[in-house]
C-alpha cells in the first residue's frame, strides 16, 4: 500500500495547461529541488516542470530569500545603491535588476 501523499500548496504555472492556476483538479508533484534550493514540481497533466518561485520577483534569481529581502529592507531605508552595494556585498548592477524586478511586479499586481 502507498503511503499518503503530503498536501502541496502549488498550482500549474503553464498557461497551455488546462489546470493553469487551478486548484480543483491539479495533480502536481513534487519532482526534486534546484541548484539554487528551491522546490521544484511537475505537473501531471502538461508533463511540466516548474519551481515554485515562477510568477514571483524571487524567480531565476541567483541569490538567496534572505539576501533579497535584506537588500529590499535596505531600499526601504532609503539606503544609496552604492551603500546597500557596501553593506550586502553584491553588485550594484544586481541590486539595480532586483528593484526594476521588483516595481515591475508590483506594478502589475
Amino acid at each position: 500500500m502507498a503511503r499518503p501523499r503530503g498536501e502541496i500548496n502549488v498550482v500549474c504555472q503553464n498557461p497551455r495547461c488546462r489546470y493553469y492556476l487551478k486548484v480543483k483538479g491539479k495533480d502536481i508533484i513534487k519532482s526534486g529541488r534546484y541548484r539554487t534550493g528551491h522546490q521544484r514540481y511537475y505537473c501531471k497533466h502538461c508533463k511540466t516542470c516548474f519551481m515554485e518561485t515562477e510568477g514571483t520577483p524571487l524567480y531565476r534569481k541567483r541569490l538567496s530569500e534572505d539576501e533579497i529581502i535584506n537588500i529590499c529592507k535596505h531600499l526601504v531605508d532609503k539606503n544609496w545603491m552604492r551603500s546597500i552595494e557596501r553593506i550586502t556585498g553584491h553588485h550594484r548592477d544586481t541590486i539595480g535588476r532586483l528593484l526594476e524586478d521588483m516595481a515591475e511586479h508590483a506594478k502589475n499586481r
